[in-house]
Order: C-alpha cells, then sequence, then structure tokens
C-alpha cells in the first residue's frame, strides 16, 4: 500500500516520503513507526510526507511500494526519504547500502530514526529532529 496524492498546488514541489516495511505481515502496518518518522518530518518543518509500504512482503515476492518510491526519487518528485533504518530497503546490510547510494546520487537525503538513546540526549533548545536533518 502506498498513497501518492499531492496537494493542490504542490505538484512541483518535491515532497518528503516515508518507507515502512515489514515481514511477516504487521497488523497494525507499522504505524508506532509511520507516527515517529511523521512526528520527525513535522518537527524538522517538511510537508507532510508521502507513505509507502510494503507490508507482508518479501523482496522475493516484488516490493511495489519500494519501487514507487525509486520511482518518485529517480524524477525528483521525492527529496527527502524518511525510514526507521535502513534496514527496509533491505536486510543484507550491502544492499540496503547500495540502494541507499542510489538514492543519495538522486540527490535526496535519507533520514533514519535514531536510537530512543539520542532523543534523551538532544541540547537543550533544539530539537533532535534539528540536529538530526542538519547532519543528513
Amino acid at each position: 500500500m502506498f498513497s501518492s496524492e499531492t496537494p493542490h498546488g504542490a505538484e512541483c514541489a518535491p515532497r518528503p516520503a516515508i518507507y515502512l516495511r515489514s515481514y511477516p505481515a504487521d497488523a497494525f502496518e507499522m504505524e508506532c513507526h509511520r507516527r515517529a518518522l511523521e512526528e520527525l518530518a513535522r518537527h524538522a518543518g517538511l510537508p507532510e510526507p508521502v507513505v509507502y509500504i510494503d507490508n507482508g512482503r518479501r523482496p522475493a515476492d516484488g516490493l511495489p511500494a519500494r519501487d514507487a518510491l525509486l520511482r518518485a526519487v529517480r524524477d525528483g518528485s521525492v527529496a527527502t526519504v524518511l525510514v526507521p533504518g535502513l534496514f527496509v530497503f533491505s536486510l543484507n546490510d550491502a544492499e540496503a547500502e547500495a540502494l541507499a547510494e542510489e538514492v543519495g546520487r538522486c540527490c535526496c537525503r535519507i533520514v533514519q530514526l535514531p536510537p530512543r538513546s539520542a532523543w534523551a540526549n538532544a541540547p537543550a533548545g533544539r530539537t533532535r529532529s534539528e540536529d538530526l536533518l542538519m547532519s543528513a
């Protein structure tokens, strides 16, 4: 499942995207991860992200939402991809890194959720999400 609705007047502006994948299927469709990533985008002042989900799919089954996300990255309609970790692209670290590098070559940044301990150590006066996006 993925959503690709574009709000009126934003047809040309790159939008952030969230990509989530779970196998086996998550009955809640990774709601806690989605909410955390939406909050990260909100705190960073990004528009509402388009959500791409491959729920209950293995790479061998095909990942249509990931493929749609990559098309959006390549055509420039997505400038930031928010993920809980690169593992959503592949459980094979080398494959996940290769896909992340491809996204980067398209002038798109990937922002990962930090470990919970990183949120606890946010500097006073600034949110941790601001630090993450400044370093991305």
